[in-house]
């Protein structure tokens, strides 16, 4: 169910009106003479909508090219910035703005299918306006009242989506998923190691030396997919605890971690007390992928989820691309398991639409977050009612519940950053609009879109010159696919390595190619397997059929000009 507003309270009176002799700053009169800063704002605002909604419509037009310039070299030579010692006029930001516009990729075409974001839904542009009004820092309550009871309805909601208690869970916005990835792991650190919040790694690993573990076995040890993000390894780098922490499970065909794997590589470590592997460590935490970046494959939850259980390890689950299959009745099972886990990164402005950055780092036991908290008095200021609930004689969750308000107070001592961004407005009001029914919907349609783009480089008019790249067996939003060479030319190509050399090679070609042509953009990366190369298509929930059969058409047109041209070399 959509979080929503309760009635409000009857307004307090308004403050009474200062006299001149009351204000600050400039005299009465000067300010007077001055413009309003509401009237200014509206100018300004007046002219970016009307900019802004000018862009939208010119990406909507059927001819429209994705981005003015192919490459970073291109608009390098052709555009230059400035930073002027007195200030320019008016009309000349307001150039300066049109040119921030049309010198950029433009999402509204459609045909930006690069990345793993596309253009925002409306109600998201509206929410960065009411951000961008508010200017409020969330991190206390008392700074952004409204926005902090936005990010707690949000982290409830997606709580619940997980079967999760939400009065026992919480979480807050983070900036990307990176950072939410960085947080799981930073506060499973401080939850296995409490040594860790004041030593460091050091303490860390006194506590393992201590427990009988020595050499490079009494350190901690992270275990990640290897077609996991590879901000796991950043988090690594971040945490002090290094890329040797990292161990690498190998995963299936499919993409998907193979978890008899991680169980070996589990115990292995775990009975290496002398540290004579070089993947020698104390295993704490395993990272699992509910949508990967190349293939969009899912983890199985459960399976690893049972691993983590047996061997006492915090799981945490990256599901900044796939996370939104919660919503889906149809697909949500693809995160079956999420229950049992410990933490979640999931970015509403992926696969939802919502404006970047809306990314929820979420915590199945909220008072876990309590070890990344400081005593910063100046800031983060107790309160008699906080103070009354650590000392009363309420029910452990009535105590539990009371601590989560505490929490909420200030929602900045809970992460590692103190300014803060009320990103979860962004969510909020889209799902108020859309219902959770109508992001399921959101999501079902991505899913289906998928399954048509891959049945036509299959079995479609240009099956014989496109190869499909390995898929899961539920396909999810990315198809991977690449020109091959016409039979006749197939031949003259011998095995496998050369041929995945020459298919790559024409991948490149394809992309360089649309990338001149401006009208699709598109990424390609090398899939698991040594097989090269491949177009990586994400196909996004509102993407025109059109436009995919055209790409995929066009794929193989340039495919093939690069293999005759090949051959006659």
């Amino acid at each position: 169910m959509a979080p929503s507003a309760q009635a409000p309270a009857a307004a307090p009176a308004p403050p009474p009106k200062l006299s001149a002799a009351h204000t600050n700053g400039t005299a009465a009169a000067e300010a007077d003479a001055r413009e309003s800063y509401a009237d200014e704002a509206a100018r300004y605002l007046a002219r970016a909508a009307a900019m802004s909604t000018a862009f939208m419509r010119a990406g909507e037009l059927a001819d429209a090219p994705v981005a003015r310039w192919p490459t970073s070299r291109d608009l390098r030579a052709n555009v230059r910035l400035a930073l002027p010692d007195a200030g320019a006029s008016e009309e000349e930001v307001f150039a300066s703005m049109q040119s921030m516009l049309d010198n950029s990729v433009n999402p509204y075409t459609g045909r930006f299918l690069d990345k793993l974001y596309s253009a925002p839904r409306p109600v998201g542009l509206a929410a960065e306006a009411l951000l961008a009004t508010l200017n409020a820092n969330g991190h206390v309550m008392s700074a952004s009242p409204m926005l902090s009871l936005a990010e707690e309805a949000c982290v409830a909601g997606l709580a619940q989506l997980c079967g999760w208690d939400a009065t026992l869970a919480d979480g807050m916005t983070m900036p990307g998923g990176s950072a939410s990835n960085t947080l799981a792991l930073q506060t499973a650190l401080q939850r296995h190691f409490p040594a860790f919040r004041d030593g460091g790694v050091l303490g860390a690993s006194l506590a393992l030396h201590a427990s009988g573990r020595s050499g490079r076995a009494a350190r901690p040890l992270l275990f990640t997919s290897s077609q996991s993000h590879y901000s796991l390894d950043k988090a690594a780098m971040g945490c002090g605890l290094g890329l040797d922490a990292v161990v690498k499970v190998p995963c299936d065909a499919q993409g998907r971690m193979n978890v008899a794997e991680l169980e070996r590589l589990v115990e292995e470590a775990a009975n290496d007390t002398e540290g004579r592997a070089a993947s020698a460590g104390a295993p704490f935490f395993v990272n699992a992928t509910a949508g990967s970046t190349v293939l969009g494959s899912f983890d199985d939850l459960d399976a690893i989820a049972d691993v983590c259980g047996r061997h006492g390890l915090w799981l945490h689950v990256d599901g900044s691309w796939g996370g939104p299959v919660l919503f889906s009745e149809r697909w949500r099972h693809l995160m079956h398991g999420i229950a049992r886990c410990d933490s979640l990164a999931i970015n509403p402005h992926k696969l939802l639409n919502a404006p970047l950055q809306c990314s929820f780092a979420l915590f199945r036991r909220g008072e876990a977050l309590t070890a990344n908290s400081l005593d910063v008095a100046y800031l983060f200021h107790e309160t008699s009612d906080d103070a009354d609930a650590q000392h009363s004689t309420l029910s452990a969750s009535a105590q539990a519940s009371e601590a989560r308000l505490a929490r909420r107070e200030h929602p900045g001592s809970m992460a590692y950053g103190c300014g803060r961004r009320g990103d979860a407005l962004k969510l909020y009001l889209l799902w108020q609009r859309y219902g959770r029914h109508g992001l399921g919907a959101h999501v079902d349609a991505g899913f289906e879109l998928a399954k048509r783009v891959s049945q036509l480089v299959r079995e479609g008019p240009h099956a014989n010159l496109l190869e499909l790249g390995p898929q899961p067996d539920e396909l999810f939003l990315q198809v991977c696919f690449r020109p091959k060479e016409p039979s006749h030319h197939a031949a003259a190509v011998d095995g496998q390595t050369r041929t995945c050399l020459l298919r790559t090679k024409a991948t490149r070609h394809v992309y360089d190619t649309l990338r001149a042509r401006r009208r699709f953009a598109v990424d390609f990366a090398p899939l698991p397997g040594d097989l090269g190369d491949f177009i990586r298509l994400v196909v996004h929930p509102r993407t025109a059929w059109t436009d995919l059969h055209a790409l995929v058409a066009e794929v193989a047109e340039i495919g093939q000009d690069f293999f005759a041209a090949s051959q006659t070399a």
